[in-house]
C-alpha cells in the first residue's frame, strides 16, 4: 500500500457518504485512542461541513474537514493513517481541501492546529494568531490561512 501512494496513484475527494461511518471510526483510533480527546468532540455537529478523504480498497487512509459557525469557516481534523505518516500525505490533503474551500469563494480559514499541522500550515500560508494553548495533553496554536496568503504547492 505505502508504494501505492508513494507513487500518487491515489485520490483525495470529498468523503462520499458510505463511508462517514468508517471515516469517524478513523478519527476516534486517531485522536481518541492517540491522543486522548474524548469520543464525543470527534464527529462535527455542523450543517456546513465538509469532509475530505483519502480511501484506498475502501479503506480510509486520511481525513480533514472544514466546518463553519456563524460566519467563520474552520478547518481541522486532519489525519493520517499511522502507518503513512511522514510520507506527505498530509501535505496534499491539505492543499486539496483548502484549495476547494477558496475556490468556492471563502476568504479566509481559522485553525487551532497541533504543532505538525503548524510546520504543514506555516509553508502554504499559514499565519499564527495567538499563543499555544494546552488541549487534552498537546499544545495548539491559534491560525489562519487567507486566500491571498495561500500557496498551492504541487503535491
Amino acid at each position: 500500500m505505502e508504494d501505492q501512494l508513494k507513487s500518487n496513484s491515489f485520490e483525495i475527494e470529498p468523503l462520499n457518504q458510505e463511508f462517514y461511518d468508517s471515516a469517524i471510526n478513523f478519527l476516534e483510533q486517531v485522536f481518541h485512542k492517540e491522543q486522548s480527546i474524548p469520543k464525543e468532540l470527534i464527529p462535527l455537529k455542523n450543517d456546513s461541513e465538509k469532509w475530505w478523504c483519502i480511501v484506498s480498497d475502501g479503506e480510509v487512509l486520511g481525513i480533514v474537514a472544514a466546518w463553519k459557525i456563524k460566519s467563520e469557516w474552520h478547518w481541522g481534523r486532519l489525519a493520517i493513517d499511522k502507518k503513512l505518516r511522514g510520507l506527505g500525505l498530509g501535505t496534499k490533503i491539505a492543499v486539496k481541501s483548502l484549495n476547494d474551500l477558496f475556490h468556492m469563494g471563502i476568504e479566509e480559514v481559522c485553525i487551532d492546529a497541533r504543532d505538525i499541522t503548524v510546520s504543514l500550515l506555516l509553508k502554504i500560508g499559514g499565519k499564527i494568531t495567538g499563543k499555544k494553548t494546552s488541549f487534552y495533553g498537546a499544545s495548539i496554536t491559534p491560525m489562519k490561512i487567507m486566500k491571498n496568503d495561500f500557496v498551492h504547492i504541487n503535491t
